[in-house]
């Protein structure tokens, strides 16, 4: 009880409770997925994320929807024949470890929660929780996937669009 009870403090959003209760009931290792430490610089991830994918405007201002703002080479596909998310293990290596980050609202506010994880366990947990829009992102900076709240699948960077629009010509 007393673990279940700090998932519901006033700190703990509803979506990062959901989450570590997937984590819980599936017996989904540490090694295959995690929430990133508060002693490990999420605000550093994020910021690199930033400046590396999208064109800053406003003042530097880290903008609301990461994914209107790209400035590499980027593809997208939307209408798919399944969930965007079934199609993430056809881009992404099973072996690597990459960021998974998921943005909620919360008073009115854009959040974004930090995991690391292997692919196949992230599908996992997209396929059992909630999102509003999410980002999958190369833990070198080398390229970054995102799923958004309307269902479509963009990449960005090194290989990644190439590879979308690979699996475009594939899927036909």
């Amino acid at each position: 009880m007393r673990k279940e009870r700090s998932l519901l403090r006033k700190n703990w959003s509803n979506l990062r409770a959901e989450i570590a209760n997937i984590i819980t009931k599936k017996e989904i290792s540490k090694e295959d997925f995690r929430p990133l430490s508060t002693n490990e610089n999420w605000e550093k991830i994020e910021n690199n994320i930033i400046n590396i994918f999208c064109n800053l405007s406003h003042s530097n201002k880290k903008p609301a929807w990461i994914w209107t703002d790209f400035k590499l080479d980027t593809f997208a596909l939307s209408n798919l024949a399944q969930r965007p998310e079934n199609y993430l293990d056809k881009l992404v290596d099973e072996e690597e470890n990459v960021w998974y980050i998921v943005n909620e609202t919360i008073n009115e506010s854009d959040k974004f929660w930090f995991y690391e994880g292997k692919i196949k366990t992230i599908q996992i947990i997209i396929g059992e929780s909630w999102f509003s829009d999410l980002y999958i992102v190369s833990k070198k900076y080398e390229w970054l996937i995102t799923i958004n709240h309307h269902d479509t699948l963009i990449a960005t960077g090194k290989t990644m669009s190439d590879k979308l629009r690979r699996l475009e010509t594939i899927k036909k």
